[in-house]
């Protein structure tokens, strides 16, 4: 059984709002290979609080409401970045757990070295203020798991050069790769490779489970959000950070190559990746290739075992 800690900006819920995050939430919770021990929430889809009290929703939703949740860093290190959120009026405010999420980190793995893997998949904030807090953080954990950066081509695109989570904390990111630990990283070489349709998304609404009905609301109304050029085929989005939790007990669903990475923290190439594969020693394995009909095959079973 793995042991993890889920770091995330969650917005499933939100009108509108992107979806990937709540469906990596639902296979923490529905694989029976992983027990999730904490959920820590992070600016960056949205803002924390809405982040907060939309993983706590959706962990009521799933029948999972004893899962501790703590609030984390409300802004990235050095480039604060409000995207702000909505909660829908019939959510109800549940309080997270006391202790914010850097030092709830901290503490976890303190209290079990070298047995639990945290699984990032938002801006990497609060996992840079652990590895500050305690230089030995990542080397306790027993992997680390990012959803981020982009290895084998390039965004093309001007204002946001870098993927998302590693664009919106670059310092953070640096700091990550940086703390000793191998960074285990799945990317948009591999997420943007496994989707799903509007066809799939009504069906998931007529499902008579409860989470998956409301996802494929959710996923829906994601859909018509998308920009085109992200939703490439037409009527799709990508199912990005679920395929790093699957990662955590299906790794051979991915082709990994080790690798030192760097992120670019300027201005003109903010969250850009430089990735060397044959540097000695690497500080990274990075996803490279994927087996997208066994993680979409991974990612039923995990949605069918919530009930």
């Amino acid at each position: 059984m793995e042991r993890i800690v889920l770091d995330t900006d969650l917005a499933m819920g939100a009108p509108g709002s992107d979806i990937d995050d709540g469906f990596a939430l639902a296979l923490a919770l529905g694989d029976p290979g992983i027990t999730l021990d904490l959920v820590t929430t992070v600016a960056g889809n949205t803002d924390v609080a809405t982040a907060t009290t939309l993983t706590l929703e959706l962990l009521h939703r799933c029948g999972h409401p004893g899962v501790p949740v703590h609030r984390g860093a409300a802004r990235a290190l050095l480039r604060p970045h409000e995207r702000p959120g909505t909660v829908p009026g019939d959510v109800p405010h549940r309080e997270p757990a006391g202790t914010l999420a850097a030092a709830a980190l901290v503490e976890h793995v303190r209290a079990h070295p070298g047995q639990v893997t945290l699984v990032a998949i938002g801006p990497l904030t609060n996992v840079a203020l652990a590895v500050r807090l305690d230089p030995g953080f990542a080397r306790s954990l027993r992997r680390l798991v990012v959803m981020g950066g982009e290895f084998l081509g390039g965004s093309h695109d001007v204002t946001m050069p870098g993927e998302f989570n590693l664009w919106s904390d670059p310092e953070a990111a640096q700091i990550v790769l940086a703390s000793g630990a191998l960074v285990e990283l799945v990317g948009l070489d591999v997420t943007r490779l496994v989707r799903t349709s509007r066809a799939e998304a009504e069906e998931m609404a007529r499902s008579e489970r409860p989470f998956t009905a409301f996802a494929g609301r959710c996923t829906a109304a994601w859909i018509d959000q998308l920009d085109p050029r992200h939703a490439v085929p037409a009527g799709t989005c990508a199912l990005h950070d679920p395929l790093a939790v699957a990662a955590v007990t299906r790794p051979d669903l991915l082709t990994w190559r080790e690798a030192r990475v760097e992120v670019e923290t300027g201005d003109r190439l903010r969250g850009v990746v430089v990735t060397d594969f044959e540097a000695v020693p690497p500080n990274a394995r990075v996803a490279v290739a994927v087996d997208a009909e066994g993680f979409r095959d991974h990612l039923r079973k995990g949605l069918a075992a919530l009930g």
